[in-house]
């Protein structure tokens, strides 16, 4: 007997670590966490560079967690990440660079371009647009179809402040200002949880 409670207690222990490390226990889901900080403070211009393009993606959103009410501690949270973001890349513009990596990486992205980019916009749209046409979304708590909704205009938001940074670093890469201009009149389109209720509540009728 007591062989097995020392064994339920264990897995319960485990099962607590588990849970913070996913949560509060990770610092991807603290707010207060800045994954850019250190980044940029080499102020050897060849190494700053490097290190800038090695951690220039997109800013997180944590799509994932938006299935379910309540997500406005995502929401927020990618919302403190997007302007971290826009901080590091408006702080690594204020140093030194290194002009042949530069060169090498406005090369890359132009050759890459940006119909992944576009393509999330696209289907973020598409995806907030179809909410409560879903199987099974009739039976859904709307709370959850909001919340799905909102994870998706993050996305897009995250997607729009990528593309906006890279449009600092160089706005010769074509596309730009279309996939921004789309990503932002979406944005306003659902400027508020009326508006994303307004499109649900239209297909569950």
């Amino acid at each position: 007997m007591k062989r097995i409670l020392i064994v339920i207690l264990f897995q319960a222990s485990l099962i607590t670590v588990g849970f913070s490390q996913s949560r509060g226990g990770n610092p991807k889901f603290d707010p207060d966490t800045n994954p850019y900080e250190k980044i940029i403070k080499d102020p050897e211009p060849g190494k700053r560079t490097a290190k800038f393009f090695m951690n220039f993606s997109q800013p997180l959103v944590l799509r994932d967690y938006f299935d379910a009410s309540p997500c406005n501690d995502y929401v927020n949270l990618s919302n403190v990440r997007i302007k971290q973001f826009n901080e590091f890349v408006d702080a690594f513009l204020k140093g030194g660079t290194d002009a042949k990596q530069m060169a090498k990486a406005e090369n890359d992205f132009k050759k890459k371009g940006i119909k992944s980019q576009l393509e999330d916009i696209d289907y973020h749209i598409g995806f907030i647009e179809k909410q409560g046409t879903f199987a099974n979304d009739a039976n859904t708590p709307i709370e959850n179809l909001l919340c799905r909704a909102k994870g998706s205009l993050q996305a897009i938001k995250s997607t729009v402040t990528y593309l906006e940074a890279i449009k600092k670093l160089f706005p010769t890469v074509e596309g730009l200002d279309e996939a921004i201009e789309k990503g932002k009149n979406t944005i306003l389109a659902y400027p508020d949880n009326k508006s994303l209720l307004a499109i649900i509540n239209k297909h569950r009728q």
